[in-house]
C-alpha cells in the first residue's frame, strides 16, 4: 500500500466538514440542516447514529422536495459509508448525488461528488482514473474561486501522481497547494503538504530537503494533529536511518512509534515498527530488532488481511463502474430518442397549424437567426481584439529590446571621451613629461573632470534602471539650466585642452516638462557635438527663448558650419549617421544625433538646425513649457 494513500482520508475528513453552498444557513432542530450536523458530529465515531440523523433528514428534505438538500444527504450519506470501507455503496451514492446536483445546476455539488469518486478509486490504486476526476473537479473549484475545494483537489492529485512515481508532478502540484493554504489559512492543508514534500524529497534522496519539511510540521505554529505528527517523525527516523545517524533515527523512530500507537493506524504502526527494526539491526541490538520485527509482521499481516478483502472490492469498484458507463450510455441512448421524438411532434404540430401561427413562427426563427448571426459577429470581434492584443504585446517586446539595446550604446557614448581625456592625462604622467606646477594644473582639472563623469555616471545609470523594462517616459518639473550647468562642467577637459570657452547666459531658472534622464542624454550629446567642432580658441554660447508652447535652448559654435544636404540629412536620418571627425581629429560613434532625434520625438520637443558654412551650427532644442 503506497505510503501516502492514507491522506486521503484526512482530505475528506476536511471536506465533508465544510458547509454546502446550497445548505440553509440555519440549523433549527427538525431541519435538513440540523441533522446533517448532528451527524457529522458522530461520522468518525459511531456510524449507526450517524446514519440515523441522516435518515431523518432525508425525511425532512423529500417532504420539501428540496432536490438540493436530498442531494446534501445522499453526499452525507456517501461520505459515512466511504469511510467505513464501504466503497460500493459510497460510489453508488456519490454518483446519485452528482446527477441531482447537476440537474440543479449545483456546479461545488458536482465538484464534491467527483473528488468522493476520485478518492474511492484512489483507495483501489486506480490513480489513473482517480486523476481524471480530481482535475474534472478542480477545473470546476477554480471557475468557481473556491479556494478550499482548489486545495484538497491539489493534494489529491500530488497523492495519486506519486502513486504513479511522477514525483516532479506530485511535487509541483503539492507545492502549489501549500502555498494556496499559507495564503488562505488552512493550516491542516498545509500541514499535510508539507509531509507530502518531505516524503517526495526523500524518494528522491533528498534528505536534508526532506528534513526540512518534516521539522517545519513538528515546529509548526499550529499543532499538527495526531496522525500528521507520526508521519512526521516516522519520515524523520528513515531519513536519519539513510543518513546513518542511528542515534537521532531511534530517537524520533521510538517517538513516531508511540503516537502511531496512540492513534490506532495500523500502517503507520507497521512502518515505524519497520524502521525501528532496521535501525536497531544497523545498531547490532537483535533483541530490540527482533521485537519490533514481531511488531511488524503482526501488522503486516492483519494489512494483508485487509488487502485481500480489498481485492474483493476492486471487483465490485470495476463492476460499479462499467454498470454505471453503461447506464450513461443507455441515458444519452433515450435521451436521444426523445430528442428525434420531439422533432416529429413538433414537426406534426407545425403541420396543423393555422397560417398565422406558421408566420408567427417563421417570424421568431428569423428573429432567432439574426441573434445568432449577431453573437457569432461579437465572438469574431472578441478574437480579432486577442489577434490586435497579441500583436501589440510583440511589438512591445521589440521595443523592450531595442530600448536595452539604446541603453547599452548610450553608456558607452556619453562616456567614451571622459574616460579617454582620464586615460590621456595618466598616459603624460607615466611618462614623467609634466612638471610639478603642470602636474598640479592637470590634477586640478583631473579632479573637475573625474567628479563631471561620476555625475554623468550616476545619471545615466539612474536613467537606465528606469528605463530597464521598455521605454518609459516620466514627465516631471525640470530646471533645464541646471543640466545645462551640469553637462558644460563635465567637458572641462576637452574645452580646457581646446582652448574653447562656454558662454552660458544663466540669469534665472528655467522649467521644462520632460523626461529628466532623457533631457540630459540630448543636452550632453547636442553639447558634446558643439565642442567637437569648435575651432581652437574659439567659444560656445549657450542661451534661451521661448513661445507661447515650447522653452528653448540654443547651443552655437563657430565652426565650419554645415551645407543645407547635411542639414537635411541630419533632419530626417532614421537610423545611425556615419561619425565625422572633430577640429582636433575627435572620434564618435554616429549615434549621438539619433538619440537625441529619438529623445525629442519621446519628450514631444523639436530640433531645429541653423547654420552658415564656414561661421557657425546652432542648434535649437525645444521642450515642453512647465
Amino acid at each position: 500500500m503506497p505510503r501516502i494513500i492514507r491522506y486521503t482520508f484526512i482530505v475528506l475528513m476536511c471536506l465533508f466538514c465544510l458547509k454546502n453552498s446550497a445548505q440553509a444557513t440555519s440549523f433549527t432542530k427538525d431541519s435538513v440542516s440540523y441533522y446533517l450536523k448532528e451527524s457529522k458530529k458522530h461520522t468518525y465515531t459511531d456510524f449507526n447514529k450517524a446514519k440515523f440523523y441522516l435518515v431523518k433528514a432525508d425525511k425532512i428534505a423529500r417532504q420539501l422536495n428540496d432536490q438540493n438538500a436530498i442531494a446534501d444527504v445522499i453526499f452525507q450519506f456517501a461520505a459515512n459509508y466511504y469511510i467505513v470501507g464501504s466503497y460500493d455503496i459510497a460510489l453508488k451514492n456519490y454518483i446519485k448525488a452528482s446527477e441531482i446536483y447537476d440537474a440543479q445546476n449545483n456546479k461545488l455539488g458536482v465538484a464534491k461528488c467527483l473528488m468522493g469518486q476520485g478518492l474511492i478509486q484512489q483507495v483501489f490504486g486506480r490513480d489513473q482514473e482517480a486523476l481524471k476526476n480530481f482535475k474534472k473537479s478542480i477545473a470546476i473549484c477554480r471557475t468557481l474561486n473556491n479556494n478550499p475545494f482548489t486545495v484538497k483537489n491539489l493534494l489529491n492529485i500530488g497523492v495519486s501522481e506519486a502513486n504513479l512515481n511522477q514525483y516532479e508532478e506530485a511535487y509541483h502540484h503539492f507545492s502549489e497547494s501549500l502555498k494556496l493554504s499559507r495564503k488562505f489559512k488552512l493550516a491542516d492543508d498545509s500541514q499535510m503538504a508539507m509531509n507530502k514534500l518531505g516524503y517526495i524529497h526523500f524518494a528522491q534522496n533528498n534528505l536534508d530537503s526532506s528534513v526540512y519539511y518534516y521539522q517545519k510540521v513538528l515546529n509548526n505554529n499550529v499543532k499538527p494533529n495526531l496522525w500528521e505528527e507520526a508521519y512526521a517523525l516516522s519520515g524523520l527516523s528513515e531519513v536519519y536511518l539513510k543518513k546513518e545517524d542511528y542515534a537521532t533515527a531511534e530517537s524520533y523512530g521510538l517517538k513516531g512509534f508511540t503516537t502511531a500507537k496512540i492513534v490506532g493506524a495500523k500502517w503507520d504502526i507497521a512502518r515505524s515498527s519497520e524502521i525501528l527494526t532496521q535501525i536497531y539491526e544497523k545498531k547490532n541490538d537483535f533483541k530490540s530488532a527482533y521485537h519490533y520485527l514481531v511488531i511488524t509482521k503482526a501488522y503486516n499481516d492483519s494489512l494483508y488481511a485487509e488487502s485481500k478483502i480489498k481485492e474483493v472490492n476492486i471487483l465490485q469498484l470495476k463492476a460499479k463502474e462499467a454498470e454505471n458507463d453503461e447506464l450513461m450510455a443507455k441515458a444519452e441512448t433515450a435521451q436521444q430518442k426523445l430528442y428525434y421524438t420531439r422533432i416529429f411532434v413538433g414537426f406534426i404540430i407545425i403541420l396543423l397549424l393555422s397560417l398565422s401561427v406558421f408566420t408567427y413562427q417563421y417570424h421568431k426563427y428569423t428573429k432567432q437567426k439574426g441573434t445568432f448571426f449577431r453573437e457569432i459577429e461579437i465572438k469574431n470581434q472578441e478574437i480579432q481584439n486577442q489577434q490586435s492584443m497579441i500583436l501589440s504585446q510583440n511589438l512591445v517586446l521589440e521595443e523592450l529590446n531595442q530600448t536595452k539595446n539604446k541603453i547599452f550604446s548610450i553608456l558607452s557614448h556619453d562616456l567614451k571621451t571622459p574616460i579617454n581625456s582620464l586615460i590621456q592625462v595618466i598616459e603624460l604622467n607615466k611618462q614623467h613629461d609634466l612638471t610639478k606646477e603642470e602636474q598640479a594644473f592637470v590634477f586640478e582639472q583631473l579632479q573637475k573632470q573625474v567628479e563631471g563623469t561620476s555625475l554623468i555616471l550616476n545619471h545615466l545609470l539612474k536613467w537606465a534602471n528606469s528605463q530597464i523594462d521598455g521605454t518609459n517616459v516620466h514627465f516631471e518639473k525640470i530646471a533645464l539650466n541646471q543640466i545645462v550647468e551640469e553637462s558644460v562642467n563635465s567637458f572641462h577637459a576637452e574645452v580646457t585642452k581646446k582652448k574653447v570657452t562656454f558662454n552660458h547666459h544663466n540669469t534665472e531658472s528655467i522649467f521644462i516638462k520632460a523626461d529628466i534622464g532623457q533631457v540630459r542624454i540630448i543636452v550632453q550629446n547636442i553639447i558634446a557635438n558643439a565642442v567637437k567642432f569648435a575651432p581652437l580658441h574659439s567659444r560656445i554660447d549657450i542661451f534661451y527663448s521661448s513661445d507661447e508652447k515650447y522653452q528653448k535652448i540654443h547651443i552655437k559654435d563657430y565652426g565650419n558650419g554645415l551645407n543645407q544636404n547635411k542639414i537635411e540629412e541630419i533632419m530626417s536620418f532614421n537610423k545611425r549617421l556615419p561619425s565625422e571627425k572633430g577640429t582636433s581629429m575627435e572620434e564618435g560613434t554616429g549615434l549621438g544625433l539619433l538619440l537625441v532625434k529619438q529623445f525629442l520625438i519621446n519628450n514631444q520637443g523639436q530640433l531645429e538646425i541653423r547654420s552658415e558654412e564656414e561661421k557657425m551650427t546652432e542648434f535649437i532644442i525645444s521642450f515642453l513649457k512647465y
